[in-house]
């Protein structure tokens, strides 16, 4: 597990996607621990390397049949111990670590979730997070109609649903669909989000 600390009042648990911590999560972490929060990622593969974008297969296999969207295995557990110790506690995922991120939402455990092209959140959709819920989702997916998933969600309580021109991974800067543009617009989304959580009322 990742764990950087720095003394704040704000923790962000980083939910990776199915490759595991690989370079651009560990980018994510240090992003946000360079403003001042202290950063939590759980290894959720137990692997001590993560897999390669070429064994997209096998590590989306490994996830399915190891891990699964079950946030009471690794990630309530962590929530519940670290839940004592910060003001504001959010959590932000990735692909598969979005739709853990939805479904954590509802143990009460963090203040605010932001989730990013999770696309099996459509799986659950009709669970409302019961926190803040940021959602950014990518206009052209293969497995799913985001547009679909984007109007659901709009309709949601509390869910600020963003559908961004590009394809899954955007934000990624080691992805092949990355997209800089919206990439950036996306972090200033996050941003905008994180602040009103962090300077809300308690």
């Amino acid at each position: 597990m990742i764990a950087l600390r720095c003394a704040s009042d704000t923790a962000i648990v980083v939910l990776h996607e199915i490759y595991g911590i690989n370079p651009h999560i560990r980018r994510v972490c240090h992003r946000y621990h360079g403003q001042g929060i202290d950063v939590f990622c759980p290894n959720l593969t137990g692997r001590g390397a993560p897999f390669s974008r070429e064994q997209q297969q096998e590590a989306y296999r490994f996830f399915r049949e190891r891990i699964g969207f079950d946030p009471g295995v690794q990630v309530l557990p962590l929530l519940r111990k670290l839940r004592p110790d910060y003001r504001t506690l959010i959590v932000i995922g990735f692909s598969v670590g979005a739709t853990l991120a939805w479904r954590s939402a509802a143990s009460g455990l963090c203040d605010g979730i932001v989730c990013h092209y999770g696309s099996r959140i459509r799986d659950y959709s009709d669970n409302p997070p019961g926190c803040p819920a940021l959602v950014i989702m990518a206009r052209h997916e293969d497995a799913f109609n985001p547009e679909a998933l984007h109007d659901v969600l709009c309709r949601s309580p509390g869910v600020d649903s963003h559908l961004f021109n590009s394809r899954h991974g955007f934000c990624d800067a080691d992805s092949d669909h990355f997209d800089p543009l919206h990439a950036r617009l996306a972090a200033m989304e996050v941003e905008r989000f994180i602040t009103r959580l962090r300077h809300s009322e308690p």
